[in-house]
């Protein structure tokens, strides 16, 4: 939708799957920000938001809530199809909207109607009545948005949680329509004004299957967790070189082995980071970049999710050393010596003679990049931090326009009826059968790091220094594992331990962990002072998305034992 989903800032009602911005400080678009959230969710709430959250764990934002869907990890999309049941079912969706919008709502009528409440009920383990209550509550609106987080994009059918995620936004109608005004500024990308109509498909468009695993995967995009497989299997486009800017994939992506043979294969391996990760500790080369204080830049990302016409730019605070670089002089740097340039929205980055040319500087390469910007550079530089009331207006559509939202296409169709067939979310998984591995370990975030960053800096240290086990105390009695011992969890693919910490937030059968965390597999693992990847415990051979290729990095499936130290 041109115009984007309706702005959180006069929802009526929010839903949340799976994801917590009071501590992860991100939301998906309609959602709450990460800006102030605390005050900002007070607020919504004074003013009547109506919250409902769907994860497996009580956490900030499901404390707030009027229904905590406490779902079981991995059955996100049994549950969504329960509550897309109801709405359809009851007619509790926007006819209107749909007749000029969408088609396929008879489609994914009949997809989900086997459903119901009660079966929903008892493969997600949320009582019927909430399944119900939740449907009724979002259809009520009239205005709001729902969203996922990286917990459910990371477990079993995540894109089709999503699409079924935004199936609901669709069949609601909750889009921006004419005369609204966008709550965030976008004043870094271009246009001052968004029309109230779908897009259609863009160039190039998904279907040309990829070269390893013959999957879609998303228009324009590559496939991350195939990345070890596309350099490691040999023929025409084969990866040979990886730059890695600021990623640290030994101890985030899929499957650590997998990964560390890959990246060891390559024939280049650059990392530009400030630390010496256990990525950048494969590199041929590591370059330390210049840091948020030692160069000019604007809030690209905050631009678009800001809740207010705000935007900011700052120059360089601290100068720095000659061979400290900025990623753009890196890539910049790599082209012009090769001779191809980067070519921007202003035009191309200066070079000459195999060299950048020594004019260029952070910003030069901002005014490139945000030549078309609907604010200028020079003004932006000149209202540092100002809000202003210059807003994109939504305009009406016209009969011109006839692009149209598709929510059952046949492989949403057909993944719903995998979906049904099986009875859990993991049945995909090979080698395990489910009495083995009763438990399901689902990723967290924890507000002192973002993912592998921060455990370095001291202060935080002394928040923590490893990525707790978290598990209802009831489980903990039952192994008879105290708070602060050591647990064993074993996948079908492999084994890490784990420091045991009691959460009475935590659904019984689930353990809950920060991924990216520890070392490379052949470092002497200290799992109370480095934490232990969790990607250690996870394949990519089976059981991923049918259309990413998504490694199932929640919702896995574990046993655990206390840790006997052998």
């Amino acid at each position: 939708w041109e115009a984007g989903w309706d702005n959180f800032t006069d929802a009526d009602v929010s839903l949340a799957v799976g994801y917590n911005p009071l501590v992860s400080s991100y939301a998906p678009a309609g959602g709450l920000q990460g800006t102030d959230p605390f005050v900002k969710l007070r607020e919504a709430r004074a003013r009547g938001l109506n919250l409902i959250v769907i994860d497996p764990r009580r956490t900030e934002l499901a404390a707030a809530a009027d229904v905590w869907l406490q779902v079981q990890p991995g059955e996100d999309p049994t549950l969504l199809a329960g509550i897309i049941r109801h709405i359809i079912t009851g007619s509790l969706f926007d006819a209107s909207f749909c007749d000029r919008w969408v088609e396929g709502v008879d489609l994914l009528a009949e997809a989900v109607d086997p459903f119901t409440p009660d079966y929903v009920s008892t493969r997600a383990r949320v009582p019927a009545e909430e399944v119900v209550a939740a449907a009724e509550l979002f259809a009520a609106g009239p205005r709001g948005a729902a969203g996922t987080g990286t917990g459910p994009n990371m477990a079993p059918h995540s894109m089709l949680t999503e699409h079924l995620t935004l199936a609901l936004n669709v069949l609601c109608g909750r889009v921006r329509r004419a005369g609204d005004a966008f709550e965030s500024g976008t004043f870094l990308t271009p246009g001052d004004v968004r029309v109230a109509r779908a897009i259609g498909p863009g160039d190039p468009a998904p279907g040309a299957p990829h070269r390893v695993g013959g999957l879609s995967g998303m228009p324009g995009e590559m496939l991350t967790s195939r990345l070890p497989e596309e350099i490691l299997t040999p023929g025409e486009g084969r990866v040979r070189a990886l730059i890695c800017s600021g990623g640290n994939p030994v101890v985030a992506f899929p499957d650590q082995a997998l990964t560390e043979k890959a990246l060891a294969a390559l024939d280049l391996l650059v990392v530009i980071d400030p630390r010496m990760t256990p990525t950048a500790e494969m590199a041929d080369f590591v370059i330390a970049p210049r840091l948020e204080l030692e160069r000019a830049d604007v809030p690209h990302i905050m631009d678009s999710r800001i809740p207010g016409a705000y935007t900011n730019y700052t120059p360089a605070v601290l100068e720095v050393e000659d061979d400290l670089l900025a990623e753009w002089e890196v890539f910049a740097g790599i082209a012009a010596r090769n001779g191809t340039g980067i070519g921007l929205p202003g035009g191309r980055i200066p070079h000459a003679e195999g060299s950048l040319d020594a004019s260029v500087d952070d910003d030069a390469v901002l005014d490139l990049v945000y030549a078309r910007a609907r604010m200028p550079m020079d003004r932006i530089r000149a209202n540092r931090g100002v809000l202003h009331d210059d807003r994109v207006m939504v305009l009406e559509a016209d009969e011109s326009d006839t692009a149209r939202f598709d929510v059952a296409p046949a492989d949403v169709v057909e993944e719903l009826a995998a979906v049904r067939a099986e009875s859990t979310g993991l049945d995909r998984l090979d080698g395990f059968e489910a009495d083995e591995f009763p438990f399901r370990l689902v990723s967290r975030r924890m507000k002192h790091v973002v993912n592998s960053l921060g455990t370095e800096l001291p202060r935080l240290a002394r928040v923590g220094t490893t990525n707790p086990a978290f598990m209802h105390p009831d489980d903990l009695d039952s192994l008879g594992v105290a708070d602060g011992e050591l647990v064993l969890i074993e996948s079908p693919h492999g084994e890490i331990t784990g420091v045991a910490a009691r959460a009475e937030d935590v659904k019984p059968g689930v353990v809950s962990m920060s991924h990216s965390w520890g070392g490379a597999t052949s470092a002497d693992d200290d799992v109370r002072g480095a934490g232990m990847p969790t990607n250690r415990l996870v394949t990519v051979a089976s059981g991923f998305d049918p259309i990413t290729g998504m490694a199932v990095q929640s919702a896995i499936p574990v046993r655990i034992r206390p840790w006997s130290g052998d």
